[in-house]
């Protein structure tokens, strides 16, 4: 048993919670010394997930406003990344946290947290690995925080939903006060918040099934259950390497060619001492140098990586065009979208987890804005706009944009704002703007195609 699951087995028997197992995995993923086809395709797919995508919040009050600007601190630093690590472990847990001022979000992989309770994929109790500190030949640190939802009485005898946050520190396994580590003193040990109904942290989890335990709670790697296909492919890769290098050409001469040192030692060219081979009154009556270039089967070790390759991405679920070259000589629009068609499912089913995570992760938000009184209650919505760019050509989305103007579905203002990347209020000003200098009655013409 490893450190970490030694402290999550005591913490979990300490708050009477029940883990739920995970299926033992190999975490390609976080291993950057060798080749991950796992990181190469959650990286691809969490970037087509967020591609021209937008999320804003709807809303005039304060609160609004500053859970946009936390919005846009999020899109712009932390989501795609929480994104890709879901997909490349299985699932995150994106967790908010504050100063009392400023928020932040830490993202916490898959192997580094465990759902004790749960609901669906309601989260109800959880153990996370929150912080590390490792010392220069010293110990390591590690803070570890639990949160439960559970019903605690008020001061007026009455019974409500609490959430219970609780937070340990430990100094090579042995716990140790959260104080005795400078940088977490500040921290509570216990915190009850009352009148919340859920864990302050959002999850994004990846969409593949989990063929083991397909109702367990945990979500597994995009290429779960493809060790054996990606090492072939990674095999494959590796093989063309060495048939390169083995088939460096190689110059056999005779040694009287070559300069000696001080000592008696031959003198190579500087870096092509692996070229050439002594050997004497080599070549005969050929001469005393003599080359020799092996063929390289170039175009079957190419052949080989990309068949492993489309292998991989056939069994993932996914279209050709994540690892292999993608495919371009498609004859109509109906044909590329059927080409695309298993990678777009892909990214459908994967935004639908984005979303419920995100959401989340603002109720949390909003949560602890209450708590610290970071600005004024207010109402707020947010609003998701996923783009089907991947799969639809830009003049065919422009094309269903002015036929859907055409019958008031849309007003000018919206396929402006699509076509010239404008935010809808600057879109709607300069339509009317054209309107005017044209004689047309933009407001009325909407009024009209909506009516």
């Amino acid at each position: 048993m490893t450190l970490f699951q030694n402290i999550i087995v005591k913490l979990a028997d300490r708050f009477g919670l029940q883990l739920q197992i995970k299926p033992p995995v190999v975490d390609d993923y976080s291993n950057a010394t060798d080749i991950s086809l796992t990181a190469v395709i959650a990286g691809k797919l969490a970037t087509l997930s967020m591609q021209d995508s937008d999320i804003t919040i709807e809303g005039e009050s304060a609160r609004a406003r500053y859970m946009q600007k936390f919005l846009d601190y999020y899109l712009g630093d932390r989501m795609d990344v929480a994104a890709e690590v879901a997909l490349g472990t299985g699932d995150c847990i994106i967790k908010p946290y504050t100063d009392g001022v400023r928020i932040g979000v830490d993202i916490i992989k898959n192997n580094d947290f465990v759902v004790c309770e749960s609901i669906g994929n309601d989260i109800l109790s959880c153990i996370m690995k929150v912080g590390e500190i490792k010392e220069k030949l010293g110990p390591t640190y590690d803070r570890f925080e639990v949160q439960m939802v559970r019903q605690v009485n008020t001061a007026d005898d009455r019974t409500v939903d609490a959430l219970i946050i609780r937070n340990m520190a430990y100094r090579n396994g042995k716990e140790i006060p959260l104080t005795a580590v400078p940088a977490w003193s500040g921290i509570q040990a216990e915190e009850i918040i009352p009148n919340v109904h859920k864990p302050l942290f959002g999850r994004y989890k990846s969409p593949t099934v989990n063929r083991a335990d397909v109702n367990g709670v945990s979500g597994v790697k995009i290429t779960y259950g493809l060790d054996g296909a990606m090492s072939q492919a990674v095999e494959a890769y590796n093989r063309f390497n060495r048939e390169y290098a083995s088939g460096e050409k190689m110059v056999f001469l005779d040694k009287t060619l070559l300069d000696r040192d001080e000592r008696g030692n031959v003198r190579f060219p500087d870096g092509k001492q692996k070229m050439f081979m002594l050997m004497k009154g080599v070549g005969g009556k050929e001469g005393l140098i003599q080359e020799h270039t092996p063929d390289i089967r170039s175009a079957d070790l190419e052949k080989g990586i990309e068949v492993n390759n489309r292998m991989v991405e056939l069994l993932s679920g996914l279209s050709q065009g994540i690892l292999t070259p993608p495919t371009t000589s498609y004859a109509t629009a109906t044909e590329m979208r059927a080409a695309l068609n298993n990678t777009f499912s892909v990214i459908t089913k994967f935004r639908r987890q984005l979303e419920k995570g995100t959401n989340d992760l603002l109720d949390a938000v909003d949560a602890i804005a209450n708590r610290n009184n970071l600005a004024p209650i207010g109402p707020w919505k947010v609003q998701y706009d996923w783009s089907s760019a991947y799969i639809e050509q830009m003049n065919e989305h422009f094309t269903q944009l002015t036929m859907a103007e055409g019958i008031g579905a849309v007003d000018k203002a919206e396929v402006r704002s699509w076509l010239l990347n404008e935010d809808y209020e600057t879109a709607k000003a300069r339509v009317e703007q054209i309107a005017e200098e044209s004689g047309a009655d933009y407001l009325q013409e909407t009024e009209l195609g909506n009516a």
